[in-house]
């Protein structure tokens, strides 16, 4: 019997990490693509992150109806309806010749994205007994994180310079069609469905606050933080969100429960881990441009020179979770933001300099801070909740995520001049600067929201 447990968990961790691949390649397969993408179909660099951003804006705003479909339907039947769209939508986005049909794939994979993210990380919770078992899972998700990076930026850098963009969006395909058949094996089916209303209007309204705060961010990067859409847009999200706590606290079973934001340390985390991967979504496509428009690197090229990241990523995801057995996450987070700053910091100082003294360095320093402090938040954020909260609450900190990259993608291709004709080190070095002011602010709320529990305690 005990056997048989261990060779279960095994398979769950392992449909964990097979299933958020997707998830984190996603970034990094549209980001390599990018520039390809606007050469091939003459689309105005004004609107080429788009493709970064449609899937990030459908993905954020049906998260936690993700998670709260997790929670009612069970990890089976939203973890393969979510793998089976995000199938159908590579297929469509790797045949499609002209922008329109390309976004329609990549909203779509946001959509299958916002299902798989909670169904699959929430498998930790769901499936494994806390102690070492969750820890082992958590370094199993750090290699995942590198995972995906060789595979988009490395693997896809290659594809794109051999066979086009086109087929760069075929390279989560089998990935997909893997997961798939470990869910069907693995996951039971739900033996019967949780019976509870449908908060139908909560649904609605987080979704369109959501739309109008990603369409926002990514307006103030196009025209400017001032702009009329901006403004009309960002507004607009403000009053949806007041709309949301009015319905919320009215609903007898609320989509997203106001109790939530009020357990020790989850809003503080939320709030972090937007500015965090605000840093990583800004990283990925300043790196590439950095790369591509001043060192004149190919893509394939540029994608190697990401390598050192994925390596980074990989060994950090492994010192991570140890590190939450001896220090809390508040201290983790701290000293993981010092470091970030410090890659930032480097980046912004030696733009334009030969790759050695510049790229190389920053992409090995940045993801020591980002990922570590990724893991601590998350432990800090979901540590308290209860378990009937695990799905909606894990969905809700990816909102963070998912807005965070989004701006911070959006953000950082303005500042480099990533709509005008040439994209020179001035810009870059303003948008490197940028990305190390939002770290900063997620080490001064860190700093002051995060309670220091006893050493390897789970905050909460």
């Amino acid at each position: 019997m005990a056997d048989r447990d261990v060779r279960h968990e095994r398979l769950i961790v392992a449909l964990m990490a097979i299933s958020y691949l997707i998830v984190t390649a996603d970034l990094s397969v549209a980001s390599v693509a990018l520039p390809s993408i606007g050469r091939d179909l003459h689309v105005p660099a004004a609107v080429l992150s788009w493709v970064v951003v449609a899937a990030s804006l459908a993905n954020a705003g049906l998260l936690v109806i993700g998670g709260k479909l997790v929670d009612r339907l069970g990890h089976r039947r939203v973890l393969s309806t979510g793998l089976s769209i995000y199938a159908l939508a590579s297929l469509v986005a790797a045949f499609s010749t002209s922008l329109a049909p390309l976004l329609t794939a990549r909203a779509a994979q946001g959509v299958a994205t916002a299902l798989i993210a909670p169904a699959s990380f929430s498998l930790i919770t769901a499936f494994l007994p806390e102690g070492p078992a969750r820890h082992r899972a958590l370094g199993v998700f750090g290699v995942t994180q590198g995972l995906s990076l060789i595979l988009g930026l490395f693997l896809g850098g290659w594809v794109v310079t051999r066979f086009g963009w086109h087929a760069a969006f075929l390279l989560n395909l089998p990935v997909a069609v893997a997961s798939m058949v470990l869910t069907l094996r693995v996951l039971p089916t739900p033996a019967h469905r949780v019976r509870e209303p449908i908060d139908g209007a909560g649904a609605l309204v987080a979704v369109l606050a959501m739309v109008a705060t990603v369409s926002g961010i990514s307006a103030a990067g196009e025209v400017g933080p001032f702009a009329t859409r901006t403004m009309l847009l960002l507004g607009g999200a403000i009053l949806l969100f007041g709309l949301l706590v009015l319905i919320e606290r009215r609903m007898p079973a609320p989509m997203l429960p106001p109790a939530l934001f009020r357990r020790p340390g989850f809003a503080v985390s939320a709030a972090a881990s937007f500015f965090v991967l605000g840093g990583v979504g800004g990283l990925f496509v300043l790196s590439q441009l950095a790369m591509q428009h001043v060192l004149g690197m190919s893509a394939a090229q540029s994608g190697l020179g990401m390598l050192p990241y994925a390596l980074a990523v990989m060994a950090t995801g492994q010192v991570a979770p140890l590190l939450l057995g001896r220090f809390s996450p508040r201290a983790i987070v701290l000293g993981a933001c010092l470091v970030n700053l410090a890659g930032f910091a480097l980046l912004a100082a030696t733009v334009g300099r030969e790759y050695g003294l510049s790229i190389a360095p920053g992409v090995i320093l940045c993801p020591l801070g980002s990922v570590s402090a990724f893991i601590a938040l998350m432990q800090s954020g979901t540590g308290g909740l209860a378990a009937e909260e695990q799905g909606v609450g894990t969905a809700a900190l990816f909102v963070c995520h998912q807005v965070g990259v989004a701006a911070g993608a959006s953000i950082a291709m303005s500042l480099a001049g990533a709509h005008e004709a040439a994209v020179g080190p001035a810009g870059l070095q303003l948008a490197f600067a940028a990305l190390a002011a939002g770290i900063a602010i997620a080490f001064l709320i860190a700093l002051t929201g995060l309670r220091s529990p006893l050493r390897g305690a789970p905050t909460g």
